[in-house]
This record gives structure tokens, sequence and C-alpha cells, in this order.
């Protein structure tokens, strides 16, 4: 039985089962220029989700190009993160 929720939307592929597919999957898609699929991978660097390590600074850098694409949600999370200082300085005029 086909349903939506077992394809990618991008490529109707099969969503992977394992989190090595998966990451693959993604920085294929942010290799295009998909700026959601880049502020997930950053949300992933964040969180330290799908087996990355934490990394703040590679997620800032995610949210930046995704931002640079025009994604409002990455520019949401840059702002959160400045402005309370979640992982970075605090920098309430770069968080406005």
């Amino acid at each position: 039985q086909r349903g939506i929720n077992d394809r990618c939307p991008f490529c109707r592929t099969a969503i992977p089962d394992n989190y090595a597919s998966t990451l693959a999957m993604t920085q294929k898609r942010v290799d295009k220029g998909d700026a959601v699929a880049t502020k997930t991978l950053g949300d992933w660097y964040y969180y330290g989700m799908l087996g990355l390590a934490k990394d703040v600074p590679r997620a800032i850098e995610l949210w930046t190009e995704a931002a640079d694409l025009g994604l409002l949600d990455a520019h949401h999370e840059l702002g959160h993160t400045y402005y309370n200082g979640d992982g970075v300085q605090e920098d309430k005029p770069r968080g406005i």
C-alpha cells in the first residue's frame, strides 16, 4: 500500500529507515540548495540528533545559509538563538 508519508516529498524515494541514509538524503538536498533541508540539518546539529554531535556553530552556519535562501523559519531560529544566548554569546540586537 502506498501512502503520502512514506516518501520523500522532493524526490519521491522511500524515506530511509536509518540515520546514515537519512543524513545522506538530507545532505544531498542541502548540496542542491534546498532551504528546508539546510535548516533541518542545522536543527539536527543544534540538538545533536541522528547521531550527530551537538555543534552550535555548524547549526548557525546552516541556519544562516537557509535564511539567505529565504526561509523564514531559519531567521526565527537565528533570532531566538542570538536573543537568548542559547549556545552562543547573547546578542539581543542581532537577535531582533
